[in-house]
């Protein structure tokens, strides 16, 4: 997003707030006095890329009430006409006006993954406090291990918006897997249709780290070709496939990132006393648990029952919400729950993917230890 283009706007940032006392009449301090102190204690905001990701943000942003819209930065003009912006938000075409201007202490990254690694280095050295980048983190380990290192240096908490982490079906589930009730862990099957691994299945890779707990340690993929252009433009190549990643343990995952599927997205957690199918269109959880006691053999077939998920829990999941909370998780006090070391690992995935395929689909271990393949670059959305 940063480039020569400036700004259609000639605003400047008024990042600092009036803090001067009135009185009333009775010599009580004017309800303004409040208001003005809460406005000091804000956290001022901008997001930079508002295409649809980025206008969800927004969203977002303007239901927090501890969090101020301070600024919007887009290259095209007609994007930043959103009608939902707050009237004093600036609207900016160019990121060097954003940090000319004093910068902000959150800024969101929702651009496309080639311009991630350049500008969160631009936020972090720009004195943002807090940090959250859209999916895929960047493009290359190297990049990822970049922000990671940068933020480090500068103490900024970086978030990646891994945003299953914050859904209720998933949270429950990963409190259930924990639990050992349902035994162990064998296989989970994820399905998504449209594009891309880089663009969606990243998500697929981590909401299986999450719900196990576990690292990956070998990834074996193939590769689809792309099956139409891509919606972003003719420099991203981003395509769909299959990815199957070795947790060690007897734990294994299949992700199926279909371009043309028709969906859609569907979850399947088999474990040696319970299955678990997820339906995220139509919001159905199906559970089937399994007497460990009855030993099947002749004459005495397993014993499965169906197990009904807790009331108003439902698999149906919401954007909105799952964005506020990965922003609440990032501006708390706590660890981040999709940190930037969880979006490189996700990252990690996808490159391995990509060598695994283009190596004849031989597995590819992780980490990755030679430089080279973590440079390898992804032109992924």
């Amino acid at each position: 997003m940063a480039g020569a283009e400036q700004s259609a706007f000639d605003v400047r940032l008024d990042l600092t707030s009036d803090g001067a006392t009135k009185r009333s009449d009775k010599g009580e301090e004017h309800s303004e006095l409040a208001t003005e102190k809460t406005k000091a204690t804000k956290v001022k905001a901008a997001v930079i890329g508002m295409g649809p990701h980025g206008r969800r943000i927004v969203d977002v942003i303007n239901r927090l009430p501890q969090v101020e819209l301070a600024a919007v930065v887009d290259r095209l003009e007609g994007a930043l006409a959103y009608d939902k912006l707050p009237a004093a938000t600036a609207r900016l075409q160019a990121t060097e006006k954003l940090w000319a201007s004093g910068g902000v202490d959150l800024v969101c990254i929702a651009t496309n993954g080639p311009s991630h690694a350049a500008l969160a280095a631009e936020a972090i050295a720009g004195g943002a406090r807090y940090l959250m980048v859209e999916k895929p983190m960047a493009c290359s380990v190297a990049e990822c291990e970049q922000i990671v290192d940068q933020a480090a240096r500068a103490g900024t908490r970086v978030a990646v918006d891994h945003v299953r982490r914050h859904a209720g079906v998933y949270r429950w589930l990963r409190e259930r897997i924990a639990s050992g009730d349902w035994g162990q862990v064998r296989a989970i099957w994820m399905q998504r249709p449209g594009i891309g691994l880089g663009c969606n299945a990243v998500h697929s890779f981590d909401t299986v780290r999450f719900l196990t707990g576990r690292d990956v340690r070998r990834v074996t993929a193939w590769v689809d070709d792309p099956v139409g252009k891509n919606p972003r433009g003719a420099d991203f190549v981003d395509p769909g496939g299959l990815v199957v990643l070795d947790m060690g343990k007897d734990l294994r995952a299949v992700v199926a990132q279909i371009e043309d599927g028709a969906g859609p997205t569907a979850v399947e957690i088999d474990m040696t006393a319970a299955r678990v199918r997820l339906d995220e269109q139509n919001g159905a959880i199906e559970i089937v648990t399994r007497d460990l006691s009855v030993k099947p053999g002749p004459g005495r077939p397993a014993a499965y029952r169906p197990t009904a998920a807790p009331a108003g829990l439902s698999a149906k999941t919401d954007m909105l919400s799952m964005i506020e909370g990965c922003l609440a998780d990032l501006l708390g006090d706590g660890p981040v729950a999709s940190d930037a070391r969880q979006g490189l690992a996700t990252v990690e995935i996808l490159v391995a993917a990509h060598l695994s395929h283009r190596r004849g689909n031989v597995p590819v271990d992780v980490p990755l230890t030679s430089p080279s393949d973590r440079k390898e670059w992804l032109p992924v959305t």
